[in-house]
């Protein structure tokens, strides 16, 4: 009976001891990325931001482009809707649904000053889980299995107050959740807001200069009170990001070339850099390197019907990985 009461007194602890690790100690560590709220937004998202290594901040011409940097959704020349996928080890997974849109307000008034405001819309989705978490007692016994699953809704908007710049801001929506954990498998979850701020540039025809500062006023408020008897709360604050980033196309009319500079108030500056060649009019073969870690790409343009649709693969090295990730998208136009 002794060494029952103890069994089950070491899977409480254990449960609880999981529960501090995932929340509070790791946060999000589960996927890798090291030990803050925003590890969802520094996953990337698509195959062309990937395989650029994700030096993003000034390129345009996706939704993924609004991911980046809000005021990137004024310069979609159509609808366009991204999908994506990506092969991730240690049974986790990743996928992303984009749109994005020009606003281009119609006016009969020739005159160039009173025109209406041009801009941009996008929306997108991103979710990411882990499955099959051991919980083991102080002896390594196996008494349970745990996930995780977090999603994340932004909605963005960009105006261009004139020809060569614009604004833009992303509102975004956080729901992160433990399910069946706790004495009476209880779910622990939390909601964030936040926003970014973001500015694009037109130095030149084929030269952008974009920045972005990221996370604003974003956290997560943890209580597991309700799960145990000496449970606590904690806040969990997302870092603040900025980012500062040129893409130029006018070197070759082939050719695209993107550099980024970022940090926060958590992290060291790190270096992204990409580029992106066409061979042939309808094929892309793209290259980057983000933080130390190489990554290669292609895309393939073809119609669909009346439509334009693109498919996307990007490869990334992840030295701390078990494996390398595979990215997978497919982009079309309507």
């Amino acid at each position: 009976m002794k060494h029952v009461k103890e069994t089950i007194l070491n899977k409480k602890i254990w449960q609880a001891a999981l529960l501090g690790v995932l929340l509070f100690g790791g946060k999000s560590a589960v996927f890798a990325q090291g030990g803050y709220a925003d590890v969802l937004l520094r996953m990337g998202v698509a195959s062309r931001s990937e395989a650029m290594g994700r030096a993003y901040t000034a390129v345009i011409g996706s939704p993924e482009s609004a991911f980046y940097n809000p005021a990137a959704s004024t310069a979609m020349e159509s609808r366009m809707i991204d999908l994506s996928i990506r092969a991730l080890p240690l049974d986790r997974s990743f996928s992303y649904v984009g749109f994005s849109t020009a606003i281009r307000p119609k006016s009969k008034n020739t005159d160039v000053q009173k025109q209406p405001l041009g801009g941009g819309l996008a929306l997108s989705w991103i979710r990411a889980g882990v499955s099959n978490i051991d919980g083991r007692d102080s002896d390594g016994e196996k008494f349970g299995s745990y996930s995780n699953s977090q999603n994340l809704v932004n909605f963005t908007f960009g105006l261009r107050p004139g020809e060569r710049v614009a604004i833009g801001m992303t509102a975004r929506l956080f729901w992160n959740r433990f399910p069946n954990i706790g004495e009476d498998d209880a779910t622990v979850s939390s909601r964030a807001f936040g926003f970014d701020l973001g500015t694009l540039i037109t130095l030149a025809d084929g030269l952008w200069l974009g920045a972005v500062y990221k996370n604003i006023n974003a956290k997560f408020s943890w209580d597991s009170g309700k799960l145990y008897e000496r449970g606590t709360s904690t806040i969990d604050r997302f870092p603040k990001h900025w980012r500062i980033g040129v893409a130029i196309s006018r070197l070759h009319k082939n050719f695209l070339f993107a550099l980024d500079l970022e940090s926060s108030d958590k992290q060291d500056p790190k270096l992204y850099a990409g580029g992106e060649y066409a061979i042939l009019p309808q094929a892309n073969l793209r290259a980057g390197i983000r933080d130390g870690n190489p990554a290669f790409g292609a895309a393939y343009r073809f119609a669909l019907g009346s439509r334009v649709s693109y498919l996307h693969y990007a490869f990334v090295a992840q030295p701390d990985e078990v494996s390398a990730e595979h990215i997978f998208s497919w982009s079309f136009q309507f």
